[in-house]
This record gives C-alpha cells, sequence and structure tokens, in this order.
C-alpha cells in the first residue's frame, strides 16, 4: 500500500508540539520493520540502491518492498534542523568570524527587539553586540549560511522574532528560528546533487530522530510499493 503521508500541518507542528520537537509525528509503517522486539525500526541507507533523480527534485530508491522517492529539499531540511537542534541544547551552532565584522544599521524597534534577543541568537550562531546608536555588529555567522547577503539573513532573523508570540519560550523560539531558516538554506529542488551526496543525505535522514517528515511536515520519504505497481500494470487485482 502507499504509504500515507503525515497530515500535520504547519502550525500545528510549530505551535503544540510536544517535547522534544515532533515526538508524535507518525511513521510510514510501510517502509519502518517489526524488530524482534516488537518495536518499530527505521531502514538502513543500505537497504536502498539509488536508482537516479526524477524532476530535479525526487531521488529516486529501491527498496525491499518497492519504490522510494525522496524529497532531497525536505529531507535536507530534517538533517539540518535536527543537528541544528542538537547543537543548540549542547552550547550552539557552528559559527564562521566574518574577516570584516558586519555593521547593521537598524530601526529602534529593530534594535531593542534584537537587543532582547541576544541569547538566541548566540545559539544559532550568530555573534552580535550593540555598537552605539541603533548599529549592530555582527563578528560571526552560522557555518551553514549560503547567502552573500548576510545582512539580509540578520533581517529575517528580525522578522521571525517580531512574528513570534511573546509567550514563545527562548528554546522553542530558537527551534521555529532554526525550522524556517534550514528551509531557506537546505538543498532546494534544481540543485545537481552528485550520487555520493544524495546516498550521503540518505544516511543522514535514515538517522534522524523524525526521518519522515520535514520540520513543517511535509513528507521527506514515499513508497509506491509492488502491491501497488502490479496493480497498476494490471498483474494484480
Amino acid at each position: 500500500e502507499r504509504v500515507a503521508e503525515p497530515t500535520i500541518s504547519d502550525r500545528t507542528l510549530l505551535d503544540r508540539r510536544p517535547d522534544p520537537v515532533e515526538s508524535s509525528a507518525p511513521k510510514p509503517d510501510a517502509l519502518a520493520e517489526e524488530s524482534e522486539t516488537d518495536e518499530v525500526a527505521t531502514p538502513k541507507a543500505e537497504d536502498f540502491r539509488l536508482l537516479g533523480v526524477l524532476g530535479k527534485l525526487y531521488v529516486l530508491l529501491e527498496g525491499k518492498e518497492g519504490l522510494v522517492l525522496m524529497d532531497q529539499h525536505a529531507a535536507h531540511e530534517r538533517v539540518l534542523f535536527e543537528e541544528m537542534r542538537r547543537r543548540m541544547e549542547t552550547g550552539g551552532v557552528p559559527s564562521q568570524a566574518l574577516l570584516v565584522p558586519l555593521m547593521v544599521e537598524l530601526a529602534p524597534r529593530d534594535f531593542d527587539l534584537i537587543a532582547q534577543n541576544l541569547e538566541t541568537l548566540t545559539r544559532l550562531g550568530v555573534a552580535a553586540e550593540p555598537f552605539g546608536g541603533n548599529t549592530l555588529k555582527i563578528d560571526t555567522l552560522p557555518t551553514f549560511l549560503k547567502s552573500d547577503d548576510p545582512e539580509t539573513f540578520i533581517h529575517q532573523v528580525i522578522d521571525e522574532l517580531r512574528s513570534a508570540s511573546r509567550q514563545t519560550s527562548k528554546m522553542r523560539l530558537g527551534e521555529d528560528m532554526v525550522a524556517t531558516t534550514v528551509c531557506r538554506h537546505a538543498v532546494k529542488a534544481n540543485d545537481p546533487l552528485h550520487p555520493a551526496e544524495l546516498e550521503k543525505l540518505l544516511r543522514d535522514l535514515l538517522v534522524c530522530e523524525m526521518p519522515y517528515c520535514c520540520p513543517h511536515g511535509r513528507p521527506t520519504l514515499i513508497q509506491i510499493g509492488y502491491a501497488e505497481l502490479e496493480r497498476k500494470f494490471g498483474r494484480r487485482t
């Protein structure tokens, strides 16, 4: 049977998720296997054979039970999210020092918002400090940041802070910002990946705590079983 896609909405996942994050999200039974202790076991990367890429987005894999499609963007989001969340919980996201500090002039309201959330920025890999007036001095940025315009990234962070609820805890706020940030910086459709990179992405995904959906609830893996293929080709009724 076709794997049921996760039905958790973006808002439900971000606003109502328990701790640890998304611990109640469903696992597709068609991909998971029963272990000797009757616990659901996540398959290993060795259980799949890479076939190719469809539409420059969907990675085609041959599995034990049929054809498996992996969304490379959603999969990379999940991998980045869990890596960054672990880093946040243990001291902070890896950062890189800028050769020349970035000076960002902000509106007074935005400057005050940043000043109140410097701890959250530090956990995200951003080292920032006031530099007189409403100027913010940025010394480091997260290593995953691909943008050639780091100032745009800072304004995106401000937008996330502004839209967050006042009741949001600092850790939850950081997680929400991570979910949004990794979406912008994960590999996209049309981003060409070499076979070795695709195989590594699959390995990294399958060791995640929640490998079957991205941080926003979209599926990362969908399976079309042999039985369904046989029905489609008229070999089974």
